[in-house]
């Protein structure tokens, strides 16, 4: 007695599982579709976050520097020192 494997395609069936695969993988794609449109929305507002943060921070540079600009004068008292005197002053002592 032999052993033989006999494969009955039934049309109906495999036009079937074609359509059931067929929306499966439709709806799996939709799913992936709306998961990424998310992902991105949500990566878009945390760039423009953090745009705004940098717009923050250098609007304050720009008032702090114009503050400094304001005041020209400086506390510091520039001192001149000629090399010729100091030598004359340290060689006598």
């Amino acid at each position: 007695m032999s052993f033989t494997l006999d494969v009955i395609i039934n049309p109906v069936i495999l036009f079937g599982a074609a359509i059931v695969g067929g929306i499966f993988g439709f709806v799996l794609f939709r799913v992936k579709l709306k998961k990424g449109r998310n992902k991105i929305q949500q990566l878009e507002l945390e760039l423009m976050q953090s745009n705004e943060e940098t717009l923050e921070a250098q609007r304050a540079l720009v008032i702090l520097e114009s503050k400094f600009k304001d005041q020209q004068t400086s506390p510091v008292i520039p001192m001149k020192i000629t090399g010729k005197d100091n030598s004359k002053e340290k060689a006598s002592k």
